[in-house]
């Protein structure tokens, strides 16, 4: 079979092409507000989970905790978050939004659902349900997790 014609290479190409169009478009709106991706990435995993450990963060952001480290020093510089001794660990700090970071991030999210509109504009309920339906799928199968385990669609 030749690849280079087939539905499965262009479902692919689609999917590289709309998630790097998706995350240029976040970097030029985290820019700004002079921060990076990872930045804007942390602020919205700490928004959505709370107050997490920099090695949860790190996991939750797919990053190294080195790295997630100094994206937090940079954004507790800003006043943007805040780093406390963990009640329960006292080798690990816990990681919460400030006020700025909060109001920050409600900016952020307005910006992605914005995006997110433009993005699906034109599509019926019909389609944009197949569509997610398809791309859960995709993931999990390339996930391999077992059949039990998979995201409902």
């Amino acid at each position: 079979m030749n690849l280079s014609n087939s539905p499965e290479t262009s479902v692919g190409y689609l999917i590289y092409e709309v998630a790097r169009t998706f995350r240029r478009r976040f970097e030029e709106e985290a820019r700004r507000h002079d921060l990076t991706l990872p930045q804007w990435r942390a602020l919205a995993e700490l928004a959505r989970r709370g107050g997490i450990s920099q090695v949860a963060l790190a996991a939750a952001i797919d990053a190294d905790p080195m790295t997630v480290s100094g994206i937090l020093d940079r954004l507790e510089k800003r006043g943007l978050v805040r780093r406390e001794q963990d009640p329960a660990d006292s080798r690990a700090k816990v990681v919460q939004l400030s006020g700025d970071g909060r109001a920050l991030f409600d900016t952020a999210k307005a910006v992605g659902v914005e995006l997110y509109a433009s993005a699906v504009q034109g599509m019926s309920a019909t389609e944009l349900a197949a569509l997610v339906h398809g791309l859960t799928a995709i993931r999990n199968n390339l996930n391999g997790l077992p059949a039990e385990q998979k995201d409902p669609a």
